[in-house]
């Protein structure tokens, strides 16, 4: 009888440990949910902003019968470009033009790194689109190169 009581004790502990641990990594999932996708809007929010820089910088370049697009630099940024769009907005992240419209001096293609995010603007004259990327490394692997 003893025995009974202490095995239905034990068994009843081991139930309440068990839930208790899957509520515990129900909230940790739903936690981590939440926060990338906070930290994901707020890496389109400063993407946003460094568009409208961009696009502030180009008007004041076009007034020097210049544009903000350079296709020969590695980033697509001509020179002065960023010290004028950071006197407007400064960001955390880095940013490279992929496409620009010079007709119309308009900036149409962008991509912003920020930490993990990853952001990639385009644009057709009618609409845009905004696409953010969480970046996972799943494998790294460090050596020497063969010979």
């Amino acid at each position: 009888m003893v025995q009974e009581k202490s095995a239905f004790r034990i068994g009843k502990l081991i139930k309440v440990i068990l839930i208790i641990i899957a509520i515990l990594i129900i909230c940790t999932a739903v936690f981590a949910v939440f926060k990338v996708k906070i930290d994901a809007k707020a890496a389109l929010r400063d993407a946003k902003n460094v568009r409208m820089a961009l696009q502030s910088a180009d008007i004041e370049m076009y007034g020097e019968g210049k544009c903000i697009y350079d296709p020969k630099k590695k980033n697509g940024i001509a020179e002065g470009v960023k010290e004028k769009a950071e006197k407007i907005y400064v960001s955390d992240g880095t940013y490279a033009i992929t496409s620009y419209n010079k007709s119309k001096h308009e900036l149409t293609g962008m991509t912003f790194k920020r930490g993990r995010y990853t952001v990639y603007y385009l644009s057709n004259g009618y609409e845009e689109a905004w696409d953010v990327d969480y970046i996972l490394r799943i494998y790294s692997f460090k050596g020497e190169p063969e010979d």
